[in-house]
């Protein structure tokens, strides 16, 4: 499971072909005889391989894979979801805002709350103060510019997390360039929305900033946040019943690229098998027995043991 059909074949001796082959018996073996357990907190997400977009699901919960399916279209969400006979356990469901992922939900499991990744929706508040960092950049001069370099890196980290050179450097920027400090405050606010463990202080919190938002010269560069935030409000706020993310999901997305890198030529359904198949890959192993260690203790015991007789 964790070698590719060519080391297989070169190790053992055997043709690719024949590797591949009892590799799809095993598959079809594990299919049967494996069964997943029921996510008290289900992820859905999407990954692009193979040139198409694949639907991915995983237990949020336990950290482990849960099925990935051709396509990610709703009625492929609303089938799987449907083929699971115990998803009333079913809580939360985390996701990014993609309306026929909701859809599905909605139709399947209307007893879940389904919660929008946060990461989701602070990335848009980053990427509209880029855009205005961008927009003003095309305004200044070589030298100006020159003394906004690696600005981006600065500006998009949160200012409690940048070191004393580049606050000095933010500060210094931001004092000479009031339209840039603007919309970096507004960016800065819409992050101390999550700051809170309070769902009704987040919502006061998000209220006070929409308004802030809408009085400024920058209502423009975040209007597709606010009308994101407005459309999925109850869906995004649901993340403070639990501080649920979609990051669990997200790891697993790089595992799946690692294994697609890994053997090139791969099919949907080998690549597929690789992941949901291979425990190393999306099971925490319990630490193994240090024989080792167990001896040594032995040992002192005995040791022990006779010196007190």
């Amino acid at each position: 499971m964790s070698k590719t059909f060519v080391e297989v074949a070169e190790s053992v001796g055997v043709d690719e072909k024949t590797v591949r082959n009892v590799f799809k018996d095993y598959v079809a073996l594990k299919e049967r005889e494996y069964q997943f357990e029921t996510p008290k907190w289900l992820g859905i997400d999407e990954i692009h391989i193979i040139r198409k977009p694949r639907l991915v699901l995983t237990n949020v919960e336990r950290r482990t894979i849960y099925d990935i399916k051709p396509n990610r279209n709703k009625e492929t969400v609303i089938q799987r979801l449907s083929e699971i006979s115990d998803r009333t356990y079913i809580e939360y469901v985390t996701m990014d805002m993609w309306k026929p992922y909701k859809d599905a939900v909605n139709t399947v499991l209307p007893h879940a709350k389904v919660v929008v990744d946060k990461f989701h929706v602070v990335r848009m508040a980053n990427q509209a103060l880029d855009n205005v960092r961008k927009s003003l950049k095309t305004q200044m001069s070589q030298k100006e510019r020159r003394t906004l370099m690696r600005e981006r890196f600065i500006l998009l980290k949160r200012k409690h997390d940048l070191n004393e050179r580049e606050l000095f450097l933010l500060e210094t920027w931001l004092d000479n360039l009031p339209a840039l400090k603007e919309a970096y405050e507004l960016k800065e606010e819409f992050y101390w929305i999550w700051d809170t463990p309070d769902p009704d202080e987040g919502l006061l919190r998000y209220s006070q900033w929409r308004h802030s938002c809408m009085s400024s010269n920058y209502k423009d560069a975040y209007k597709d946040l606010v009308r994101a935030v407005d459309n999925w409000q109850e869906e995004i706020f649901n993340y403070f019943d639990k501080r649920l993310t979609n990051a669990y999901t997200e790891s697993i997305n790089s595992i799946i690229r690692q294994v697609e890198r890994m053997g090139r030529g791969y099919s949907f359904d080998a690549l597929r098998a690789k992941i949901l198949f291979n425990e190393k890959l999306h099971k925490k192993r319990k630490p193994r027995f240090n024989s080792s260690a167990f001896n040594k203790a032995m040992l002192y015991d005995t040791i022990l043991s006779i010196g007190l007789k």
